[in-house]
């Protein structure tokens, strides 16, 4: 696998949809400690190295208002 594969962002949960489960997910990775995305790279959505709140946002503009897709690395 490679860890980098567009087709992985923003499926943080890693069941191959992105749905309003991945958000949930980043939300308690990010906010509760819980699991971390595997690959990482599938919950940085806007590909600045970090996983934080922007990449719930541009997650939540995805999924709910139709805005751009993940990032391609």
């Amino acid at each position: 696998l490679n860890l980098f594969d567009p087709r992985k962002v923003g499926d943080a949960n890693g069941d191959e949809k992105i749905l309003l489960a991945d958000i949930i997910f980043l939300v308690n990775f990010i906010f509760k400690s819980g699991t971390s995305p595997d690959p990482l790279v599938s919950g940085d959505l806007n590909c600045d190295g970090k996983i934080n709140l922007v990449d719930i946002i541009y997650l939540v503009n995805f999924i709910f208002k139709g805005g751009p897709p993940a990032c391609e690395i």
